[in-house]
C-alpha cells in the first residue's frame, strides 16, 4: 500500500508516463480510480484514512485538503487508486482549491477520469451535503453516498434516519459509515465494486453554471428527500420538522454560548493557546533530558569502541552529536502536533477563526487566515498552500507574505536551546512563559507586518474581509486519530528535516576538521579550519551582536533549516557526548569565550539570537513555496531581504539597548 500522494494544481499535468505514486497514468493502468468527494467538515479525509490506512493528515476546518492525494488499496483481491479531492460546495469552481476538485472530477489530471465517485455527505446537514452528488449524477458519474456523523444526529439531535429512502431518491447506492471508528468500511468497498460495474449512463461531462432558479428548485427538492429520510417525531413539541432538522446540535449550542462568546471567547482562546505554547516547553523537559542522555551516551560508547582515527570521529562528533542536538527536540514538536491535533478533531479551530476575525480584519485579513497562520506554527510551507481557500487575492498575497513570521516547528530547537540557556534549572515555567511570549510576538508581528504591506500591495479595493465559515460540531477527541496524526506528522517532519540535517553535520565537521594539522589540540585545530576562514569573513556583522565567528557560520547553515543552527553550533563549539551530563551543548555554551576572555553566550547576545531567529527567514524551501503561490519572485525575494535585514537590525538594537543598561 502506497502513502498519500500529493499532487499540485498548478496546470493539468501530462497524461503520458508514470505517476510519481507508482501508478500508471489513466491511458495505462487497469486500476479503478476513486475520488472522494464532499462539503468542508464532511468527513471526507478521515473516511480516505479510513479505506486506504495511509493516515493522511485530516483537519477539521474548511478547505484542509488543499491539494488532491492517492492512494491504492486493496478491495478483494482487486487493487484500486483512491483520490481525496479538496472540499467544494458546487460544481461552480470559484477558489483555486475547488479548482482542484472539478478537474480531477472530469478527467483534467494525470489520472484521468474517476471510475466511480464517493459523495460523504452529512446527516446533521443532509440537504446541503447532496447537492453536488445530485449535479454529478446529472452529469452522467457513476455514484455511490457516504453518509457520516449519523452519531451526532442520533445521539444529540434524538433523530434517525432512513438510508435505504436516500437511495431510492437518489437513485444510487448509499452507505451509512464512520471513518474514525471504520463503521460500514466493508459495506462502502462492497458498494463501490457494484458501482464501478455497473454501466456508465453516458460519458460524463462538466455542466453549465446553473441559474439562481434552478438552485433554488435544487434545494428545494433535496430538502423534500431530507425530509423523508429523516425520522424527526421526537423533536420538541410545537417545533416543525424543517426546523427540528436545522436546528443546532443543542451541546454544540451550549458550548458555543462560551466559546464564541466576545469576551468569555477571547479569554478561552487566550487560555488554550497559553496552555499548548507553556506545554510544548515545559512537560517536554524530561524527554528532552532522556533523549539527550541516551545521544551522548551512544556517542560516548561508540567513540570506546571505534578506532582513535578521523572518520571515527566524523561518526561520533559530528554526525551522532550533530544530529543528536536536533533530535533533542523532537518531544517539543510532537507535543505541538498532538495539540494541533486535538483542536482539529474537536471542531475547535474554526470557532478560534471566527474569535481572532476581528482583529485580523483590522488589518486587511479575516478569519480564514486563522487555519493558515496557525498551520505556520508548524511548517509555512503547507500553510501558505492552505491559503488557496481564502477567495480574495489582496488578503491571499497579505497571509502568504506575514506566515515566515510566525513561530514553526523548525524555530522550537532553536528557542528551547536560548530559553534553557536563560532559564534557571529550578524554574522552568519561565521558559514557558517566555515562548509563550515568542508565539504571541510572533502574530503582532505577522499583524503589523500585514497592514504595512497592505499599504503598498496595489490589487483590488480592500473592503473589509466577510467570513462566512461552516462551524463543524464540538465533538470528543478520537484520541487514536490523533495519536496516528501525530506520529505522522511528526514522522514527516523528520523525514524532511533529517536529510538537511544530516548533510550539514557531515559538511560542518570537514570544515571544523580540514585541513587536519597533527599535533593540534583541538580548539586550535578549529581556530585554523575552513569553518574559521569562513567564519573570520563575517566577524564584523557579528560582533556588533556580541558574537563571534562561530556563531556566524552556524547562522549560514540555518538559512537550509532554522533547526540545522542547534547541530551546527555543537560542532563548532567542538561538543562532544559525556556521560556525566546531560546537557552538553548548554555546558560548552556557558563555557564558550570571545577571543579576549569574555564570555560569548550571555543575556544580551541569547536574547539578540532569539529576536533574529523571530524575523529572519531562514528556509529556502519557503522561499520557493512562496514563488510558486505568488506566480513571481518579488514577494519572496521582499521576504527574504526585508525579514532578514529587519532580523540584523532588531538583534542589533536589542544587545546595544541592554548592554547600555548595564547588562551583559
Amino acid at each position: 500500500m502506497s502513502d498519500g500522494l500529493s499532487c499540485c494544481s498548478g496546470g493539468a499535468p501530462s497524461d503520458e508516463g508514470v505517476a510519481s505514486d507508482g501508478t500508471r497514468s489513466a491511458a495505462e493502468s487497469p486500476e479503478p480510480l476513486i475520488t472522494l468527494v464532499g462539503l468542508p467538515n464532511s468527513g471526507k479525509t478521515t473516511l480516505y484514512n479510513a479505506l486506504t490506512g495511509s493516515n493522511y493528515k485530516t483537519v477539521n476546518y474548511p478547505g484542509s485538503t488543499v491539494e488532491y492525494a492517492i492512494s491504492r488499496f486493496l478491495v478483494g483481491d482487486r487493487m484500486m487508486r483512491i483520490m481525496d479531492s479538496p472540499g467544494i460546495v458546487s460544481l461552480s469552481n470559484q477558489t483555486p482549491d475547488e479548482e482542484v476538485t472539478v478537474d480531477a472530477l472530469f478527467g483534467r489530471t494525470r489520472h484521468g477520469m474517476p471510475d466511480a465517485i464517493v459523495i460523504v455527505a452529512d446527516a446533521t446537514q443532509l440537504a446541503r451535503h447532496l447537492y453536488p452528488a445530485r449535479h454529478l449524477l446529472r452529469a452522467g458519474h457513476r455514484v455511490v453516498i457516504a453518509v457520516t456523523m449519523v452519531d451526532i444526529l442520533e445521539k444529540r439531535k434524538n433523530m434517525s434516519i432512513d438510508i435505504s429512502a436516500i437511495s431510492r431518491e437518489m437513485n444510487c447506492p448509499v452507505v451509512r459509515i464512520d471513518g474514525r471508528t471504520g463503521q460500514g468500511v466493508d459495506a462502502l468497498r462492497s458498494a463501490v465494486i457494484g458501482t464501478i460495474a455497473a454501466i456508465r449512463p453516458k460519458t460524463p461531462e462538466k455542466p453549465a453554471n446553473p441559474s439562481a432558479e434552478q438552485i433554488v428548485d435544487d434545494y428545494r427538492e433535496l430538502e423534500r428527500i431530507e425530509d423523508a429520510a429523516v425520522d424527526a417525531s421526537r423533536a420538541p413539541a410545537g417545533t416543525s420538522k424543517r426546523l427540528a432538522i436545522c436546528m443546532p446540535d443543542p451541546t454544540t449550542e451550549r458550548l458555543d454560548r462560551w466559546l464564541l462568546h466576545p469576551v468569555f471567547g477571547a479569554v478561552i482562546f487566550s487560555g488554550i493557546m497559553t496552555a499548548i505554547f507553556t506545554a510544548i516547553f515545559w512537560l517536554a523537559q524530561p524527554m528532552m533530558n532522556a533523549v539527550d542522555r541516551n545521544v551522548s551516551a551512544l556517542a560516548v560508547r561508540l567513540a570506546g569502541i571505534l578506532p582513535n582515527v578521523w572518520i571515527s570521529h566524523l561518526l561520533t562528533d559530528g554526525l551522532i552529536m550533530g544530529v543528536g542536538a536536533v533530535a533533542v527536540f523532537i518531544p517539543q514538536i510532537v507535543i505541538l502536533f498532538f495539540a494541533l491535533g486535538i483542536l482539529e478533531d474537536s471542531g475547535y479551530l474554526s470557532r478560534g477563526a471566527m474569535i481572532v476575525d476581528r482583529p485580523l480584519a483590522a488589518v486587511g485579513l479575516s478569519g480564514r487566515g486563522f487555519v493558515p497562520i496557525l498551520s505556520g506554527f508548524a511548517c509555512a510551507i503547507p500553510a501558505m498552500l492552505s491559503t488557496r481557500t481564502i477567495p480574495s487575492t489582496r488578503e491571499r498575497l497579505l497571509t502568504i507574505f506575514i506566515l515566515p513570521l510566525m513561530v514553526c516547528s523548525a524555530r522550537l530547537p532553536v528557542y528551547g536551546l536560548l530559553l534553557s540557556f536563560l532559564t534557571p534549572p529550578n524554574q522552568p515555567w519561565i521558559g514557558g512563559i517566555g515562548l509563550t511570549a515568542l508565539y504571541l510576538f510572533s502574530v503582532v508581528s505577522g499583524l503589523f507586518g500585514a497592514f504595512l504591506f497592505g499599504k503598498f500591495l496595489k490589487l483590488e479595493k480592500r473592503v473589509r474581509p466577510a467570513l462566512l465559515l461552516e462551524l463543524p460540531a464540538i465533538r470528543k477527541p478520537k484520541f487514536r486519530v490523533v495519536l496516528t496524526s501525530t506520529y505522522y506528522r511528526t514522522k514527516s517532519y523528520i523525514l524532511r528535516a533529517g536529510g538537511t540535517i544530516v548533510v550539514i553535520a557531515i559538511f560542518l565537521w570537514v570544515l571544523t576538521h580540514f585541513p587536519p594539522r597533527p599535533g593540534l589540540t583541538e580548539s586550535e585545530q578549529m581556530s585554523q579550519s575552513l569553518a574559521a576562514v569562513l567564519g573570520q569573513w563575517m566577524e564584523p556583522l557579528m560582533r556588533p551582536l556580541g558574537l563571534d565567528w562561530r556563531v556566524g557560520v552556524a547562522l549560514i547553515c540555518a538559512f537550509a533549516a532554522r533547526e540545522v543552527f542547534v547541530g551546527a553550533l555543537a560542532l563548532v563549539l567542538l561538543v562532544t557526548g559525556s556521560p556525566n551530563s546531560s546537557e552538553p551543548l548548554l555546558l560548552a555554551m556557558r563555557n564558550a569565550t570571545m577571543a579576549h576572555g569574555t564570555p560569548l553566550f550571555t543575556v544580551s547576545s541569547c536574547l539578540g539570537l532569539i529576536v533574529f531567529f523571530v524575523f529572519a527567514l531562514q528556509c529556502m524551501a519557503t522561499v520557493a513555496v512562496s514563488r510558486k503561490e505568488t506566480g513571481g519572485w518579488k514577494i519572496p525575494m521582499t521576504q527574504l531581504f526585508a525579514f532578514t535585514g529587519i532580523a540584523y537590525i532588531a538583534a542589533f538594537a536589542v544587545v546595544q539597548t541592554l548592554r547600555a543598561t548595564g547588562i551583559p
